[in-house]
C-alpha cells in the first residue's frame, strides 16, 4: 500500500502543477503536503478547496480518492476515481488507483479489470503490473503473477520489492532455487531489507541449511527488533535443534511484537507440550485457535495435549477436526492410528 500511495502522490504532484490556477494549485501541494504526512482529513479539505475552484480537475478527484482510501474510506474513494475517470477517460492513474481501491474493498474481479485497463493505456506503467501481479498471486494465479512481476523488472531491473514479491511467488510454486536467486537480487539492491533476510532465512531453512538460515534471522532481527517473524522463524529453529528455552524466548518476543499471530502462539504450544508443561500448552494452543479456528496444526498438538490430560473425548475431536483440515496429510495414519487407540481406551 505504501509503494502504490508513493508513486500515486509523485505522479499526482506533477499534475497539479501543471496548467492549473495558482490557487488551485496552492490547495492542490497542501493537501499532497497533508497527505504525505499522514494527515488524510486536511488533505480532504484541501482537495475540496481545489475542487470546489476547478470542477473539472481529474487530478483532485485521483488525490482525494486517495486520501478517502487512506481514512477507509473505500465508497467515496470509488466515487472519486470514476468522477477522476468521467473526466479524463484515458487517464491510467486513475484506473490504477480505483483498481486497488476495488481490490481492498474485496472486488477482485472488477481490480483486475481496471489493473488491465490502466496497463493498455499505459503499457509502461510498472505500479499497474505490480499491483496487477500480486492481486494474481493472491488468486493463485503463479504464472499470470509471474508474467507481470517480470513485466515490473522489465521497466524497473532494480526495484528490490519486485523480487521480493516475485520469490514470494517461486517459494508458493516450491521452486526454492529460483526464490533464493531473486531474494539474492532483492538483497544486493537492498541490503537493509529485513523482511528479505526473513524470507531468504526461510527459504534456507526448507532446504536444511540451517545454519545459514539462523544467519539471516539474526541479521533481520539486527535491522529491525521490532519485526516479528524472524524472532518466531529464529524459535522454529532452536527449537529443532532441541533448544527449548531460547526457542520460546524468541517466540515470547514474537508475541509481545504481535499479539495475533496464531502461528507463534502455536508453535509455544507445541514447545511448552515438549517441556511437559501442559496448562501453559493448552494456554498457548486455545489462544492460536481463538486467532484462528482453522489452523490445523493446532488441532493435533491439542489433542495430543488433552490425550495426555486424559481427556479423551476432546483429544478425540481435535484429532478428528485435524484430519478435516489437512485430509492429504503426511501423518494420518498416525492421527488414525492414534484416534483409535484412544476410542479402544487404551494408554
Amino acid at each position: 500500500m505504501n509503494k502504490f500511495f508513493a508513486a500515486l502522490f509523485l505522479c499526482l504532484f506533477f499534475l497539479a502543477g501543471c496548467g492549473a490556477r495558482e490557487t488551485t494549485a496552492t490547495h492542490m501541494q497542501r493537501a499532497f503536503t497533508a497527505q504525505a504526512n499522514g494527515d488524510a482529513q486536511t488533505a480532504v479539505t484541501a482537495f475540496n478547496q481545489a475542487i470546489a475552484l476547478d470542477p473539472n480537475l481529474a487530478a483532485a478527484y485521483v488525490g482525494r480518492g486517495t486520501a478517502y482510501a487512506t481514512l477507509g474510506n473505500y465508497t467515496q474513494a470509488i466515487l472519486d476515481y470514476n468522477q477522476a475517470i468521467t473526466l479524463e477517460p484515458n487517464n491510467p492513474t486513475a484506473y490504477n488507483a480505483l483498481g486497488y481501491v476495488r481490490q481492498l474493498s474485496g472486488d477482485d474481479a472488477q481490480a483486475l479489470a481496471n489493473y488491465s485497463q490502466a496497463i493498455t493505456l499505459n503499457p509502461n506503467y510498472a505500479e499497474a503490473y505490480f499491483n496487477r501481479g500480486l492481486l494474481y498471486r493472491q488468486l493463485g494465479s503463479y504464472e499470470a503473477a509471474l508474467a507481470d512481476l517480470g513485466s515490473v523488472l522489465r521497466l524497473t531491473p532494480n526495484d528490490a520489492q519486485a523480487y521480493l514479491e516475485r520469490s514470494a511467488i517461486f517459494a508458493e510454486m516450491e521452486q526454492p532455487t529460483a526464490a533464493l536467486s531473486d531474494l539474492n537480487q532483492a538483497l544486493t539492491l537492498n541490503p537493509r531489507s529485513a523482511q528479505a533476510y526473513n524470507s531468504r532465512g526461510m527459504m534456507h531453512r526448507l532446504t536444511g541449511e540451517n545454519q545459514k538460515a539462523f544467519a539471516d534471522f539474526n541479521q533481520a532481527i539486527a535491522l529491525a527488533p521490532d519485526y516479528a517473524p524472524p524472532y518466531l522463524n529464529r524459535g522454529i529453529l532452536l527449537v529443532q535443534a532441541g533448544d527449548l528455552e531460547n526457542g520460546i524466548a524468541d517466540y515470547n518476543q514474537a508475541i509481545a511484537i504481535d499479539p495475533d499471530n496464531a502461528e507463534a502462539y502455536v508453535n509455544r504450544g507445541a514447545a511448552y507440550l515438549r517441556l511437559g508443561d501442559l496448562e501453559q500448552a493448552l494456554a498457548d494452543l486455545n489462544q492460536a485457535l481463538a486467532l484462528n479456528d482453522d489452523l490445523a496444526v493446532a488441532y493435533i498438538n491439542r489433542g495430543n495435549a488433552y490425550a495426555l490430560m486424559g481427556e479423551t473425548a476432546k483429544a478425540i475431536s481435535d484429532l478428528s477436526r485435524y484430519l478435516e483440515l489437512e485430509p492429504d496429510s503426511a501423518l494420518t495414519e498416525q492421527v488414525l492410528a492414534k484416534i483409535a487407540e484412544l476410542e479402544a481406551g487404551e494408554p
